[in-house]
């Protein structure tokens, strides 16, 4: 399945001026991700999740705390709020497998199409597609290259949070920082959470993302070497400068 995925032609557009793609540096620099990471989020609107509302806050900031605290092999690398809100067993599941980069430097642009949803009071569980933006640096004593793979719309992410306590997370949460500097979670909690639904159980899941529209903003779908990565783009809707 991933094979087909990344051999499958797709198509690009440019991104308008106000989201040219960052250097590598300049995406980094004061954004506390891991070390030989550089990464951003790009989410994409539907009518399954209102980016802006109290849900839309919380599952953008579980996710892409997961992300890092996986990129990163620590939950430290979460954001604020992360390890309260995660199950008891979260440190050991992001340690599961080594990430890319633990080895290599990383640029990556994640994006994240929310697919569908099942609510029951004070519970919800949400499945999200995930296409990807994803260089990773080859070192050999020919010198230096990157392997720059696009993926398209396939193996699902899935979560499972409920609604607890009386604090909730904010709303209306954009601007142009990667990472928020405040807790964006409330005094929710993820009950189960699975960044990579491969197994026989996602099957409809997966066969759903990959027939989502194919994803424009990237280059190309499969995999290239070039002296450069693909840089990464800016994060939509992005973080706050100053908090809530």
């Amino acid at each position: 399945m991933l094979v087909a995925a990344l051999l499958v032609a797709g198509c690009g557009v440019t991104p308008s001026p106000s989201e040219q793609p960052t250097s590598s540096s300049s995406a980094r620099h004061g954004k506390g991700l891991p070390p030989d990471l550089d990464m951003s989020f790009r989410w994409i609107p539907t009518n399954v999740l209102n980016l802006a509302s109290a849900d839309g806050t919380f599952v953008r900031a579980y996710t892409e705390s997961f992300e890092l605290a996986f990129e990163g092999q620590s939950m430290e690398w979460g954001y604020p709020g992360f390890a309260a809100a995660s199950p008891p067993d979260t440190d050991e599941r992001i340690r599961l497998v080594a990430s890319n980069s633990q080895t290599s430097r990383v640029v990556n642009t994640l994006f994240l199409s929310p697919l569908r949803r099942e609510d029951t009071a004070n519970r919800t569980r949400l499945t999200i597609c995930r296409s990807e933006l994803l260089s990773i640096e080859q070192r050999s004593d020919a010198g230096v290259e990157w392997r720059n793979i696009g993926k398209r719309w396939s193996f699902p992410i899935t979560i499972d949070f409920v609604r607890s306590g009386r604090q909730m997370p904010p709303v209306d949460q954009h601007g142009a920082q990667v990472t928020p500097s405040t807790t964006m979670f409330g005094s929710w909690k993820v009950s189960y959470f699975d960044r990579l639904g491969v197994g026989s159980e996602n099957r409809a899941d997966i066969v759903a993302c990959n027939a989502l529209p194919p994803n424009p903003e990237l280059p190309r779908v499969g995999v290239e070497t070039g002296p450069e990565p693909w840089p990464v783009l800016p994060p939509s809707p992005g973080w706050p400068a100053n908090g809530l």
